[in-house]
């Protein structure tokens, strides 16, 4: 009996050392996004990269502009500006797809002109921006609009597919033999 008590001690005493080294020992699990996850404003899907290229020439996007997108995903908006030349800057409201941004863009390597931060798009302040993408639903937009029209007169603002209500856009593309996210509207703030 001493002998099954002293042997069973000593299993735990192993497993309590043991345990919490193989758990450290694991690789973390890496963050991969699933279209139609639920967000705090919207779901996740991600623009096709055609109208990411499409919102970007319809902005006439150069290198000396500094875009902010506005529920950056998982960063591709961002990371093609930067690629572009562009200082670059995501809003994201997930911790999750924050990193994994920062992660594309270290691999694209874009990270010195490509940023990422958590925030709450309806409190951050966008107001540097020459350019603004979004893809938000138009509700969303719309709630936005007063901020955006409080920019600074010449803003560019590119959101895919989603409009601003009666505030029509300047501009619009649509990417050809496309089924679904193939509109780019674009908008330049008045002068006040």
């Amino acid at each position: 009996m001493l002998k099954t008590r002293m042997a069973r001690a000593a299993l735990i005493a192993l497993f309590l050392c043991v345990a919490p080294a193989a758990s450290r020992a694991q690789p973390a699990q890496e963050f991969e996004p699933q279209v139609g996850q639920e967000g705090k404003d919207v779901i996740w899907v991600p623009t096709p990269q055609e109208l990411v290229e499409k919102m970007l020439d319809l902005a006439k996007l150069t290198p000396n502009d500094y875009v902010i997108d506005l529920g950056s995903g998982d960063g591709r908006t961002v990371i093609t500006a930067a690629k572009r030349g562009a200082k670059a800057l995501g809003i994201e409201y997930n911790p999750e797809m924050v990193e994994l941004s920062k992660r594309n863009a270290a691999k694209e390597g874009v990270s010195d002109k490509a940023t990422f931060v958590k925030a709450d798009l309806f409190e951050s302040d966008f107001s540097q921006a020459q350019v603004i993408t979004m893809f938000l639903l138009s509700s969303i937009n719309m709630k936005l609009r007063p901020k955006i029209l409080d920019l600074k007169p010449g803003t560019r603002i590119v959101s895919n597919t989603f409009d601003m209500g009666e505030w029509k856009p300047d501009q619009t593309a649509t990417i050809p033999d496309c089924n679904t996210w193939c509109t780019a509207h674009l908008w330049i703030v008045p002068a006040k």
